[in-house]
């Protein structure tokens, strides 16, 4: 019981240190393993040792994860450079015409579409320098249209396979498994996005603004050309492509992203192959180096994965994991609800955070389904992946509308809560 407290304060501290932007979470979540193992008793090298087993194997932990993770970022710079994204946003807003409000609702729509292929702050700041410049011009408040614009975005990030693939590979449940868990949680987060711009506009009518030097001509000046015709197209269903081949063929997610390369490339080429291949190869530097960030988080998420679940600790952690852990359907729902409000500043419930070590030592109690401890923990993870202050895409969201990440979150912290509460209820319902 000692050691399972000691492992609660290094949580506790290392989760202070990163609110109070003392240490990154790149830092913070390698030496967070390293202090865990030291607590379990881990030997320095073995098949168990810090050194090796936590340190080494962990980095390699969840490979599978961050190179999804980088091919997605490919794929979204491919779609970009073509014209691809462009596309797609601009014929949203020509399709609202001058309803402000449908433009809006529009807008968050596509915003959906894109990520459930895009990844990354690049990816962000991609679709948002041109999303938000439209719903700031037709009136929409420049902190309801970053709250949305973030809404919409998780509302494809939550059926995006690189996310998927984060909690199949933390809590080792069955990929098919979540995609009823993701589906419900994208159409919560979009009708969030759409009932919150819906109210904003009733309760604060429109306000012109504008944001920063990014919704300029000169940046149009830079966009590529849209795409046209059939073949333009079929270019824009690349995340439908993307979407219906992982749930008919339920491949992995890097064969699922590689298809999706290859489907933009075909529709996409024109003029001379040596100029565009050249752009397929710096769009893979460019992606890569966009994914560099979460990729480095996954490095320490997996060592403090393999510090929590080696025999050595768990052995020593499991009396106390066994005194805290729920054994029913009402105590998960409590449990999960209650603390969700901790995922935010990676907290432990944040799977990009130490939310990770959580849901693996929580497993390794063995009392509750796998299904269900992962649906909830993807649940709970939608609000931090929306509204974390510490999130790049949120700080960079707040920063272009000219508004703090913090009085951005604030907005909807309590409305947040409420739809975590609603989406873990649901989801113990189905897979309890």
């Amino acid at each position: 019981m000692a050691i399972g407290i000691i492992v609660v304060v290094i949580f506790i501290t290392m989760a202070l240190l990163m609110m109070l932007r003392k240490i990154p979470a790149l830092l913070a979540l390698p030496v967070m393993a390293v202090l865990i193992g030291l607590a379990g008793g881990l030997p320095l090298v073995g098949q168990e040792g810090i050194l090796t087993y936590v340190l080494s194997s962990g980095a390699l932990k969840l490979a599978g994860t961050y190179v999804a993770i980088l091919f997605s970022c490919w794929l979204s710079q491919i779609l970009y450079r073509t014209g691809v994204t462009d596309t797609i946003v601009k014929k949203a807003a020509e399709f609202g015409g001058d309803k402000p409000v449908i433009i809006s609702i529009c807008l968050s729509i596509v915003t959906a579409f894109l990520f459930t292929v895009l990844y990354g702050t690049g990816a962000v700041a991609m679709v948002g320098s041109i999303v938000l410049p439209i719903m700031l011009s037709v009136g929409v408040q420049p902190v309801v249209a970053a709250n949305a614009y973030l809404a919409a975005m998780t509302a494809g990030y939550v059926i995006n396979p690189a996310n998927i693939a984060v909690i199949t590979n933390i809590t080792g449940v069955a990929a098919s498994s979540m995609y009823l868990c993701a589906a419900i949680l994208s159409v919560m987060s979009i009708l969030f996005a759409i009932g919150y711009l819906v109210i904003s506009f009733r309760k604060g009518g429109r306000k012109f603004a504008f944001a920063t030097p990014l919704a300029t001509d000169e940046n149009d000046e830079e966009r590529p050309q849209q795409v046209t015709g059939v073949r333009g197209f079929l270019a824009c269903m690349t995340p439908l492509v993307v979407v219906a081949v992982m749930l008919i063929f339920r491949l992995e997610a890097i064969t699922v992203f590689i298809i999706g390369i290859i489907w933009a490339m075909i529709f996409t080429f024109k003029g001379n192959w040596t100029k565009y291949s050249g752009m397929i190869v710096q769009s893979c530097y460019e992606g890569f180096k966009e994914g560099a960030p979460t990729t480095g988080l996954m490095f320490g998420i997996g060592m403090i994965i393999n510090a929590m679940t080696a025999p050595i600790t768990q052995a020593a952690i499991n009396p106390f994991m066994e005194a805290i852990t729920p054994t029913t359907a009402a105590g998960l729902i409590l449990f999960v609800c209650l603390l969700s409000p901790l995922g935010l500043y990676r907290g432990p419930f944040n799977l990009l955070g130490l939310g990770a070590g959580l849901a693996a030592s929580m497993l390794a109690v063995n009392v509750l389904p796998v299904a269900a401890l992962s649906a909830v923990f993807y649940a709970a993870f939608r609000w931090p992946t929306q509204s974390c202050p510490t999130s790049t895409q949120v700080v960079w969201a707040s920063n272009y509308v000219g508004q703090d990440p913090v009085g951005t979150t604030n907005k909807v912290f309590f409305a947040n809560w409420i739809l975590t509460t609603i989406s873990v209820i649901v989801m113990v319902l189905i897979y309890f």
